[in-house]
C-alpha cells in the first residue's frame, strides 16, 4: 500500500522573490541565484541562506546568493524554461513542499502558450534528488498546472462582473481583466496585457513612480474605463508613490492584502479546485 504524502504546492518563481503557498505555509525567499565558485569562508546564517547541489552542479541561492555570490543571476527572459526557474521550483519544494508534490507554476499572461506550458511540464514533472544546505531530499512532482501570472489574483476572493488587476513585479507588469457572471468565470485576453522590461528591478536606475504609472495607465486606458474596479498587486504595490499616481487614472484602485504574495494565494486556491482537493 502507498502511504506517500501527496500536497498541492503554489509556486510563483518570479525574477526577484520566489513565492510558496502550500495549506501549512505562505513563505517567500529571493530568487537570486549564482554558481558556488571557489569559496573559502560559507556561512550558513539565514533561513533563505541555500548551498545547492543538482545534478553534479553547485550553486548559492537566496539570501546567500543576494549578499555572498560573485555574478548573483537574476533572469529577465520571456520565457521560464530555465534552470534558473526549475531551482526556484526545487528549492521551494525541498524547504517546504512534500514527499509527492501537485504543483502550480506561473508564466506571464503574454507568455503563455501551449509551448511554454508544455515545455514547464516536461522540464519539471518527474523525480528530483537535490541537496541543500547537506540535506538531501528525493521528491516526485506528479503534476504540473501553469497558471497565467496577474489573472491568478482573481482566486483569492473571485469579485462578481468585471475586474482589473495590475501586477507591478521586478521583470514585467501584468494587466489582467476577469468576469464573473453567476457560475460563468472568464478570462479577458484582449483586455489584458503583459509589459516586458517595464517592472521595477527590470528599469534599475530608470525607474519613476510617475514615469511608470503614466506609461502603463496610459496604455490600459486604451481598453480600460476610468471608473473600473482595478486591483493592484505584487511588489510594487508597496510604492504609495506608484499607487498614488495610479489613482490619477483609475480613482477605484485599491492594494490587494498581502501584495506580493497574491498571484502564489491565487494559483494555490486555483491548484485546489484543479486538483479535487476541498
Amino acid at each position: 500500500m502507498n502511504n506517500t504524502v501527496v500536497g498541492v504546492v503554489a509556486i510563483d518563481d518570479g525574477g526577484n522573490s520566489t513565492c510558496v503557498v502550500t495549506k501549512d505555509v505562505k513563505e517567500s525567499f529571493p530568487s537570486v541565484k549564482g554558481y558556488y565558485g571557489k569559496r573559502n569562508l560559507t556561512e550558513i546564517t539565514h533561513k533563505h541562506d541555500f548551498i545547492i547541489d543538482y545534478k553534479g552542479q553547485k550553486y548559492v541561492a537566496g539570501m546567500l546568493a543576494k549578499y555572498d555570490c560573485t555574478m548573483p543571476l537574476q533572469m529577465h527572459t520571456e520565457t521560464k524554461q530555465h534552470d534558473f526557474y526549475d531551482l526556484s521550483v526545487l528549492i521551494a519544494i525541498h524547504q517546504y513542499g512534500y514527499p509527492a508534490n501537485n504543483i502550480v507554476v506561473s508564466v506571464p499572461i503574454k507568455s503563455y502558450s501551449l509551448e511554454e506550458r508544455d515545455g514547464r511540464l516536461q522540464r519539471l514533472k518527474g523525480s528530483h534528488t537535490i541537496s541543500i544546505n547537506g540535506v538531501s531530499k528525493t521528491f516526485s512532482i506528479n503534476d504540473v498546472k501553469v497558471a497565467p501570472e496577474t489573472a491568478s489574483a482573481f482566486f483569492i476572493n473571485e469579485p462578481n462582473g468585471k475586474t482589473r488587476y495590475i501586477d507591478f513585479g521586478s521583470r514585467t507588469i501584468g494587466a489582467a481583466t476577469t468576469i464573473k457572471e453567476g457560475d460563468v468565470i472568464r478570462f479577458i485576453d484582449t483586455e489584458s496585457d503583459t509589459f516586458f522590461g517595464k517592472g521595477l528591478e527590470a528599469l534599475d536606475g530608470s525607474y519613476s513612480p510617475k514615469g511608470l504609472a503614466d506609461y502603463v495607465c496610459g496604455m490600459l486606458s486604451k481598453m480600460w474605463s476610468k471608473h473600473d474596479i482595478v486591483y493592484l498587486l505584487g511588489g510594487g504595490a508597496l510604492d504609495t508613490q506608484l499607487v498614488t499616481y495610479v489613482k490619477e487614472f483609475f480613482p477605484n484602485a485599491e492594494v490587494m492584502e498581502n501584495p506580493k504574495m497574491c498571484n502564489a494565494i491565487g494559483m494555490y486556491n486555483s491548484g485546489r479546485s484543479a486538483y479535487g482537493i476541498s
